[in-house]
């Protein structure tokens, strides 16, 4: 009369025992409430969002014979990852799958084992989806996979198959599906994107016309689905259209293919805003490919045309959110902080936590808190078990801090939700998600970029061919045919092993497959050069000296891609600050820069990183929030991301400071002036991972590898998905870009032990 419901949150489970005779049959059976109400999904009358994930089965030795504990493993590392459904994409798993989701608490969208989108070659995407040969064979496969799957309190949709066409095979599967029980909630693709804009086959040229709202044939879907629509296309087309009146699905958005994706918070920023959209599974969990190595430090996956294959389609199914090994890519790392079950609002010294769940307390999570200046943590504290219930608020005082611990400093509040228990996916302490609020910063510039010594003085010598500028231990050289610095030796040991040239390329992200056909066939950008029209010298004193240089930048044999006068100020401290002041011009459809920054090696042995910036892992101007502004410490060779296709990774923008140094700590400073910038460490080049096809064929140069930028072109999800949205794009016409040089000596105990009052 009053069952405990099921649900993601609580998957409670009744056992029903079943006995003939002699045999006894155990079944875990779970209750559950699922309907569409006003144009929205139900669950136990709760208005439940799906975080879901599109899986194939995969494994990285076996293909797809996947084995039961890595089906559990796939489902507990979802589980850290706050995923609560998947998407059977594109046929019934193994029956174990469900029971394992029925016991974790993860929603299904079970889907038939049927696509046709080999058909749109012979121009007939219904081919078999509108044929009298076919009904037989497609009733077969949606009443095998109901019939086994429905007693799975997991499964709450249905899907008649993927790209699959439209016709009345459809028709006759759905109304199967609504016979055996009509709350149960049907799911096409295929009809909702031909009830807005038809169906263009680009490979024969072929475009089936968009079938308006009102012909809909209501007996076929219960939820309105598409894949990979721009967040305005979801909001206009389907949200606001007054014609839909089913809920909103996508079965597939956000391509995570290599680095990335980088859209997910503009589509849930539309998820929370409308009861209408019921969420959507990111295309996909894993990277498919299969390991030619036994060696787990090493093993050497691969992908189509790498067994002589042909056709293949190259590494496009190498598309996840986790390596074939199960190591979670920096795009899992950031679903997991868009999905979190709460938000966090700070004001005034309280705090605010709202709970996103539906259906428990957030009794099991921990907050723990931390205050900290430049990285040093001054205050902290801990509030066990939140007593929110499901969808409300509240608020907490946090205790007084002294101003004076405030001074002087990046300042920011850390704010952590953890598990205070031990689940089956994770330990006690486990992060379930986390907020940062920045406090304070302006004091911060002056401390970083105070004034110099009394007694400092710099030296010019100006040359035909270089100019040399001599400070009490440094001394700079400026090459007046490149108008570049090509030298920086700080008490007789050479910081640089190549000038500090300005840089455009990027290598390609896979997210990048489309748009790097322009940057690299139209304005060659891979070739980018720069080009110096005159140097001299502008401002000459015994403090300073200011160095101006006219450049261009771009590819050989067409116009450069920009100008950029730079005004290098050489300070008699140590330092230099350089100033540029870019035009780009209008490129051809892109209309965009891969990156805009400059880019220079350091000798070998400089291994030592250092920053104060958006970390751990990479942070993109639209993929950034699973990174938090903090100090860090790790080794250039670490700061890496490993994809099976090398390409560019592991960029941070919001940085304000930071080092690269050899391990006695001699190295190099570079700090923000006015504007934070972005920056990136590798022992390759950019050219090296574009030239590169796999990851294991990566030859690390002694050398070090960094790159300054003013900004990046966003990530995006272009691989498969829309075009990279207008306000990530680096396709200003001019902008100005500043940071500083400054040689320094780094040890543990303060990362600037000897550049005095300019790096405390």
């Amino acid at each position: 009369n009053d069952p405990a419901l099921w649900s993601d949150e609580a998957p409670q489970l009744y056992r029903l025992f079943l006995t003939v005779g002699s045999e006894h049959i155990c079944q875990f059976i779970g209750l559950r409430d699922v309907r569409i109400v006003a144009r929205t999904v139900l669950i136990n009358g709760k208005k439940v969002k799906a975080r879901g994930v599109n899986r194939h089965d995969s494994h990285p030795y076996l293909g797809y014979a996947t084995p039961f504990d890595h089906m559990l493993e796939d489902l507990l590392l979802l589980k850290r990852h706050n995923v609560n459904m998947v998407r059977t994409s594109h046929y019934p798993n193994d029956p174990r799958f469900y029971t394992l989701c029925d016991k974790l608490g993860i929603y299904v969208v079970d889907e038939t084992d049927y696509e046709s989108h080999g058909t749109l070659w012979v121009q007939d995407w219904d081919h078999f989806t509108d044929s009298d040969e076919w009904t037989e064979a497609l009733m077969d496969r949606v009443t095998r996979m109901y019939e086994r799957d429905k007693n799975h309190p997991s499964v709450i949709m249905w899907s008649l198959g993927n790209e699959s066409g439209t016709g009345k095979n459809h028709v006759k599967m759905a109304e199967y599906l609504h016979g055996r029980d009509p709350r149960n909630i049907v799911h096409c693709e295929d009809i909702t994107r031909r009830l807005i804009s038809g169906s263009k086959l680009t490979r024969t040229k072929v475009a089936y016309p968009a079938m308006p709202p009102e012909q809909r044939n209501s007996t076929v879907t219960d939820i309105d689905s598409r894949m990979y629509p721009t967040p305005e296309s979801v909001e206009n087309d389907y949200l606001k259209n007054k014609h839909m009146t089913a809920p909103f699905f996508l079965c597939e958005y956000s391509h995570a293919m290599g680095n990335g994706p980088g859209d997910l918070q503009q589509y849930w920023d539309l998820v929370y805003k409308y009861d209408a959209f019921f969420g959507g599974c990111v295309w996909e969990m894993l990277d498919h490919s299969v390991a030619t190595s036994d060696d787990p430090t090493n093993p050497k996956f691969v992908y189509g045309g790498d067994f002589g294959d042909y056709p293949n389609d190259g590494n496009f199914c190498v598309d996840g959110l986790v390596s074939p090994n199960r190591v979670p890519h920096t795009g899992m790392k950031e679903y997991k902080q868009v999905i979190k079950p709460f938000t966090v609002s700070y004001e005034n010294g309280k705090l605010r936590v709202k709970s996103l769940r539906k259906f428990t307390y957030l009794t099991d999570l921990d907050l723990c808190w931390r205050i900290s200046r430049n990285g040093e943590v001054v205050a902290e504290g801990r509030i066990p078990s939140l007593n929110i219930a499901p969808e409300k608020s509240r608020t907490y005082q946090l205790p007084t801090v002294s101003p004076a611990l405030l001074e002087n400093g990046w300042c920011t509040l850390f704010v952590s939700l953890c598990q205070n228990r031990t689940t089956a996916w994770a330990p006690a302490g486990f992060e379930v998600g986390f907020a940062q609020f920045e406090l304070c910063e302006k004091a911060a510039d002056k401390t970083l970029l105070s004034g110099m010594s009394d007694e400092a003085f710099i030296k010019t010598d100006i040359g035909t061919r270089y100019i040399t500028l001599t400070t009490a231990k440094t001394v700079y050289t400026l090459d007046r045919h490149k108008g570049l610095v090509t030298s920086v030796c700080d008490n007789g040991t050479e910081l640089l092993a190549s000038p500090i040239d300005l840089n455009i390329w990027r290598a390609p992200t896979d997210n990048d497959r489309k748009v790097k056909l322009k940057w690299v066939g139209d304005d060659h950008f891979d070739r980018a050069i720069t080009k110096c029209y005159g140097v001299e010298v502008t401002e000459l004193a015994d403090k300073y000296v200011k160095v101006t240089a006219d450049l261009s930048h771009g590819g050989p044999v067409v116009c450069p891609a920009l100008r950029a006068r730079v005004v290098y100020t050489f300070l008699a401290e140590g330092g230099v600050t350089l100033d540029f002041d870019v035009s780009v011009r209008e490129f051809t459809d892109t209309n965009m820069l891969p990156r805009f920054g400059v880019q220079f090696l350091c000798p070998a042995g400089f291994e030592q990183l250092r920053f104060f910036g958006k970390g751990p892992g990479a942070s993109y101007d639209d993929m950034r929030h699973s990174a938090y502004l903090d100090f860090f410490k790790t080794t250039v060779t670490e700061h890496f991301e490993h994809y099976v296709r090398p390409q560019e990774n592991m960029a941070h923008n919001g940085t304000k400071w930071m080092t690269v140094a050899s391990r006695d700590g001699h190295g190099l400073l570079v700090a923000k002036t006015t504007d934070d910038f972005s920056f990136n460490c590798a022992h390759f080049t950019p050219h090296q991972l574009t030239d590169t096809k796999h990851d294991f064929e990566l030859v690390p140069m002694k050398e070090t590898v960094v790159n300054i930028d003013y900004r990046h072109t966003g990530i995006g999800s272009g691989s498969c998905g829309p075009q990279l949205l207008q306000e990530f794009r680096l396709d200003e016409k001019s902008f100005r870009f500043s940071f500083r040089l400054l040689p320094v000596f780094v040890n543990d105990v303060c990362p600037f032990a000897e550049a005095g009052k300019t790096a405390q």
